[in-house]
C-alpha cells in the first residue's frame, strides 16, 4: 500500500464502537525504549528515479560518509531506508555536512521522533551552501547575508572570517531549501527605494543531478517530465545552467605572509 493510500485510508475510516473502547496504552519504560533507540537513527532518501538495491546503498553509503563507528542500513520503501548510528559523532557529521550524494543522487537526511511514521515521513529540506555573487560591497556584512539567506529559504550560517567579517569574492550561506521547488537562479536587490534593483547570482556547492528544464533535484533533464520550451528553430531553451553548480566553497584568497614578507605577490 503506497503512503498517500495509508493517509487517505486513516483519515476516512469510521471506528466502531468495539474499536473504539479498546485502546493500548504503552508502558513509559517501553516509550522510553523507543525513543532512545529512534535518538540514534536517521531516516535517508535516494533522491532519484530510479530504484537503489540495498546492498549498493549500504556498502556506497559507508564509503561516501566515512564513518568511524558502524551503521545498520535498513530498507522500509522504495529509496528510503533508516540508518542506525553506533556513533553520535557520525550521525551529526552526516546531518550538518551535506549535502551528500550517491552516484550523483542526492542523498536527504532527517531527524526520527517518537510520533515519527513512515508514511508522514518529509524529505522536502536541504542544508545547501550558497554562494551570492555580484553583491555590492556594502553588502557583504552578517545583516545583509541573514536577510538574503531567508529571502533564499532557512538560514543556518553565515561564513565569516576570523573577526567576523564576510569580506571575499561572495557571501557564502548555509541555507536550509525547500527543494520540492525549483532552485533559485538570481535574488534582486535594491540598496534604495525607487532604484533599480541590482541581480545577484546564485551558486550551489556540492549538488548533484540537477535538472535543466524544471530545476527540481533528482532526475535529469533527459528524465524531467515537464513540457520543454524551444526556440523558432525547434531547440530546446533551457532556464537552468550548469553556471549554478559551485565548483568550490573557497570564498577568500589565502595570504602567503612568507611572501609577502619576501616581496612577492599571490597573483604571480
Amino acid at each position: 500500500m503506497e503512503q498517500d493510500d495509508i493517509l487517505n485510508l486513516v483519515s476516512s475510516l469510521k471506528i466502531s464502537d468495539e474499536e473504539d473502547s479498546s485502546v493500548v496504552v504503552l508502558d513509559r519504560d517501553v516509550c522510553n525504549l523507543g525513543k532512545w533507540k529512534l535518538s540514534s537513527c536517521l531516516a535517508c532518501k535516494v533522491l532519484s528515479s530510479k530504484t537503489m538495491p540495498r546492498e549498493v546503498i549500504r556498502k556506497q553509503v559507508l564509503k561516501i560518509l566515512q564513518l568511524v563507528g558502524n551503521v545498520i542500513v535498513d530498507l522500509i520503501g522504495n529509496n528510503l531506508f533508516i540508518m542506525e548510528f553506533s556513533s553520535q559523532r557520525d550521525q551529526k557529521r552526516v546531518l550538518t555536512n551535506g549535502p551528500w550524494n550517491l552516484f550523483r543522487n542526492l542523498l536527504i537526511f532527517t531527524k526520527l521522533h517518537e510520533n515519527s511514521k513512515i508514511s508522514s515521513l518529509v524529505f522536502d529540506s536541504q542544508e545547501i551552501w550558497v554562494q551570492i555573487h555580484n553583491i555590492p560591497l556594502a553588502c557583504m556584512n552578517r545583516e545583509c547575508a541573514e536577510i538574503l539567506g531567508n529571502n533564499i529559504g532557512n538560514l543556518v550560517e553565515v561564513a565569516v572570517g576570523d573577526k567576523g567579517d564576510c569580506w571575499g569574492w561572495y557571501l557564502r550561506l548555509k541555507i536550509a531549501i525547500d527543494i520540492s521547488k525549483p532552485l533559485k537562479r538570481v535574488v534582486r536587490l535594491c540598496l534604495r527605494e525607487g532604484e533599480a534593483p541590482e541581480m545577484l547570482l546564485l551558486q550551489y556547492e556540492r549538488l548533484p543531478n540537477l535538472c535543466y528544464r524544471c530545476g527540481l533535484l533528482g532526475h535529469s533533464s533527459r528524465e524531467c517530465l515537464a513540457e520543454a520550451m524551444v526556440d523558432e528553430a525547434g531547440k530546446e531553451i533551457l532556464k537552468f545552467e550548469p553556471w549554478m553548480l559551485a565548483s568550490s566553497g573557497v570564498c577568500r584568497p589565502k595570504f602567503n605572509a612568507s611572501q609577502a614578507a619576501a616581496g612577492g605577490n599571490d597573483d604571480q
